[in-house]
């Protein structure tokens, strides 16, 4: 997977070059006839594609980087858990916290929001359904894998796998 991975970065990186080149070319281009038209609408989109490819290689690095910073982590809690020694409690020195006051939120349908997912990091959301006063379902911004996008049929309740569905069920309480 991670050679996939980076297999994927390198023809992102070397299409964003060769991108660049043609912008270049195009900003030529433009400079001996700068009202084209045609030439204006192809810099246009070429623009915006560049956009994309580098917001896609970003986050596919960003995936990448958060994995090896997880797992770098789990082996340091991994060896710091062996160095952790066991000590009785005291019933006596536990005292009880106080509860928080209940916070109460008012998302809209459309409205953006943070959520913590299943793999307990946080994601920007958007609001597509909301189940009562207590839940809503939520869609990823910025889906970093397919399992993120959020299933159509899950929104509309006919979704045929539940659980094992490829695509994200996300519905938030």
């Amino acid at each position: 997977m991670a050679d996939e991975e980076k297999v994927l970065e390198d023809q992102l990186e070397l299409q964003l070059k060769e991108q660049r080149d043609s912008l270049s070319a195009l900003d030529d281009a433009l400079a001996s006839d700068p009202f084209n038209p045609q030439i204006l609408a192809v810099h246009d989109e070429l623009v915006e594609v560049i956009k994309e490819t580098e917001e896609g290689l970003l986050n596919l690095k960003r995936a990448r980087l958060l994995r090896e910073a997880d797992s770098a982590l789990n082996v340091s809690n991994q060896s710091a858990v062996e160095e952790v020694k066991e000590e009785p409690i005291d019933p006596d020195d536990i005292e009880a916290e106080p509860l928080e006051e209940e916070r109460s939120y008012h998302y809209r349908v459309g409205s953006k929001c943070r959520f913590r997912y299943s793999d307990g990091r946080w994601y920007d959301g958007q609001v597509v359904a909301l189940n009562g006063s207590d839940s809503a379902k939520i869609s990823f911004l910025t889906p970093t894998s397919e399992n993120m996008s959020i299933c159509k049929f899950f929104l509309q309740q006919r979704c045929r796998f539940g659980a094992s569905c490829r695509l994200s069920h996300v519905s938030i309480t």
